[in-house]
């Protein structure tokens, strides 16, 4: 039997949280930052002290590079 493929669409927050660069609460904070101002959620954890912003960038530029998921 074999089971099809599905795509799932990952946000950076979300990959953030996978590749242990935020925890759940951390993004949670980073996000309310992100509605209320307008910035970036990656930004929002670095001014907030989360992550230091070389790894956001690394980070980012990963998450960039993706092209699918598979789940």
């Amino acid at each position: 039997m074999t089971r099809a493929l599905t795509l799932k669409r990952i946000r950076f927050g979300e990959f953030l949280i996978e590749r242990q660069v935020l925890s759940e609460g951390q993004l949670l904070d980073c996000l309310a930052v992100h509605w209320e101002s307008g910035c970036r959620v990656g930004d929002a954890a670095c001014e907030r002290g989360y992550a230091g912003r070389l790894v956001v960038e690394r980070a980012a530029r990963e998450y960039q590079s993706l092209h699918t998921i598979y789940v």
